[in-house]
């Protein structure tokens, strides 16, 4: 009995899941095309990228092992670090990445 209550748990979350999922997205697909959106709405939609980013980066760097690791022997700090200066004074993403990529791979070779 308890695997079947299990399940219907799991199946209940995922037809909820769907059902946000799908509210979500029909809003702009039955609004009104004619009128559009008002600026401050489009305005602001254009955060949501960096922020939705930010908020799943940021507790990895900051704190990757559950607790705030703001040290210099933490390599995820000090890796974000030098990523955040890189894309600040590239202002390329792929130079970013890369070099993201690169410091964490040498930092973690060097620190462990």
């Amino acid at each position: 009995m308890e695997g079947i209550l299990d399940h219907t748990k799991i199946l209940l979350t995922l037809v909820g899941m769907g059902i946000v999922t799908y509210l979500t997205r029909v809003f702009f697909l039955i609004s009104k095309k004619d009128e559009g959106m008002p600026k401050f709405v489009v305005r602001a939609l254009k955060f949501v990228p960096v922020a939705v980013l930010s908020a799943i980066v940021a507790p990895l760097i900051l704190a990757p092992e559950g607790r705030l690791a703001l040290t210099y022997d933490s390599p995820y700090f000090i890796a974000g670090f030098v990523t955040f200066v890189i894309a600040y004074l590239s202002k390329n993403l792929i130079v970013t990445v890369f070099g993201g990529m690169a410091v964490i791979l040498i930092v973690k070779f060097l620190i462990g």
